[in-house]
Parts: structure tokens; sequence; C-alpha cells
């Protein structure tokens, strides 16, 4: 991601809240880009193209954070095909 396109999407108190918002920009952009007959590989290289890339700053300096988009979202795009197809 190129740095100039970041942005901040807020500060949460703690990490299950910015995990939270993380995943559902990533869900909502695989919600917006399901269209009928869309495979799970063809979402998930829609993703790694075009989505967003969300990061989570620690609030403490060696806080650990552990947060993949990109896995999370390959881990979703099955799911999303099947219940936007209605086979779920």
């Amino acid at each position: 991601m190129d740095e100039d396109e970041a942005y901040n999407t807020g500060q949460f108190e703690t990490y299950a809240e910015a995990l939270t918002a993380a995943k559902a920009i990533v869900d909502r952009f695989l919600n917006e880009q399901w269209k009928k007959g869309i495979t799970p590989v063809e979402l998930d290289l829609a993703y790694t193209s075009f989505g967003e890339d969300p990061v989570i700053v620690p609030n403490e300096p060696g806080e650990l954070v552990s947060f993949s988009a990109w896995n999370y979202a390959k881990g979703r795009v099955e799911e999303v095909c099947k219940k936007r197809e209605g086979r779920e």
C-alpha cells in the first residue's frame, strides 16, 4: 500500500475493538466486490489487488499485535461466496 494513501480509521480502547473495525473493512470490501459466479480465488485476488489493508498499531510500545488483513480475507472469501450465493 502506498503510504500516501493511508488514513486513520480511528483510535480504539482495546485490541478487540480495533480488530473488529479492521475485519469490518475487509468484510465490506469482499461483500461489495462479490458478484454472481465469482469464485473464492477470484474474490481473494480482487482483495489482494485492490482492497484496503488495515493495520492495527498498538497503544503501548512493545504490545504485540497480530492481524493480517490478507490472511483474514483468505479465510473469509469462501464463506462470503457461499452466503451471497445462498448456499449457506
